[in-house]
């Protein structure tokens, strides 16, 4: 599946999830491509990646970014 992601959302992706694959990171290290190419458990994982991120946050800021985003994917499963 494809989803599209601003740089902000891929920046914040690439910190938090760990376990992405080579490929995952080269896509979401590239900022001129607007989507990336994520198999469905893939987007399983990615998000229960960033939910546990945003559970442990100490910033407020960050944890409200990392729910946002983790909204928004939990909507393409």
């Amino acid at each position: 599946m494809r989803i599209e992601l601003d740089n902000r959302e891929k920046q914040l992706i690439h910190e938090y999830w760990y376990a992405a694959s080579k490929d995952m990171q080269a896509q979401l290290l590239n900022m001129r491509r607007k989507t990336i190419d994520i198999a469905y458990e893939e987007l399983q994982d990615l998000v229960g990646y960033l939910a546990a991120e945003c559970n442990h946050c100490r910033s407020k800021k960050l944890a409200a970014e990392l729910d946002e985003l983790c909204d928004r994917l939990e909507c393409e499963l």
